[in-house]
């Protein structure tokens, strides 16, 4: 009997964790971003410049670090980056040279980076322990959340651009950059799943919608609404438990 207990303990802390549950999971996840595009400064360009709302689309990355205060309640800390890029033209202006119309074009930047803390709940336990010395995690274990905190964002425009109001100079064609970046409190909705693919390992898939809204710069244009940060992602990825 004194050979027996060793070999069952030695056993289980193959597929689990000896002596104590995990107390601290750091992630990252990628996936895709798309914003609501909801304010006047989207309606202006969109409607001026050849682009769409699903051209603020892009991949986003978040990164967090998970805290267990309970067998059901997890406490995270995330910072996330979605960034888009896209070339447009004016639509109803070209220049002329000479016998030849070309566009008038320009690049559209829009970045966002939310840092963010997160309440967890699991819809069940994540794992059970076996005896005094090892604790298994369950296959897998769905999860609702809430969170909130800051995104910085910049938005920006740059190459040749006409001078749209009458006078003098209505027509003319000028090279600028036109930027405008601040920050905004942020609030989240999200649901998700992880799934053990082993004792440390695990795949996690989310999805969430965030509220969220900036003011704008002064110099980027007169508009009456803040910028709409708003929107949904949807992302995969890894964790390890600690």
């Amino acid at each position: 009997m004194s050979l027996t207990g060793p070999s069952m303990a030695a056993a289980q802390s193959e597929d689990g964790f000896l002596f104590q549950r995990p107390k601290v999971s750091l992630g990252f996840n990628a996936g895709y971003a798309i914003p609501r595009a909801g304010s006047d400064v989207y309606d202006d360009l969109t409607r001026r410049h050849t682009l769409e709302d699903s051209d603020f689309q892009s991949p986003v990355f978040m990164g967090s670090l998970g805290i267990r205060a309970s067998e059901r309640f997890d406490v995270s800390l995330e910072v996330g980056y979605a960034g888009s890029r896209t070339r447009s033209e004016y639509r109803d202006w070209v220049e002329v040279v000479g016998d030849e119309t070309l566009p008038i074009e320009q690049t559209t930047e829009l970045e966002r980076v939310p840092i963010t803390a997160s309440v967890r709940a699991y819809l069940w336990d994540r794992g059970r322990r076996i005896s005094r010395f090892a604790w298994v995690p369950a296959t897998w274990s769905p999860y609702v959340g809430l969170g909130g905190g800051w995104v910085h964002y910049s938005f920006q425009q740059e190459g040749d651009f006409v001078v749209e109001e009458p006078g003098a100079e209505e027509g003319a064609i000028f090279t600028d950059r036109i930027e405008s970046d601040g920050s905004g409190g942020i609030f989240h909705l999200s649901a998700g799943a992880e799934f053990s693919i082993s004792p440390r390992f695990v795949l996690r898939g989310e999805t969430r919608y965030s509220w969220a809204e900036a003011d704008l710069d002064t110099t980027f244009g007169a508009y009456q609404e803040p910028i709409d940060l708003s929107g949904f992602q949807a992302t995969v990825g890894i964790a390890v438990r600690f």
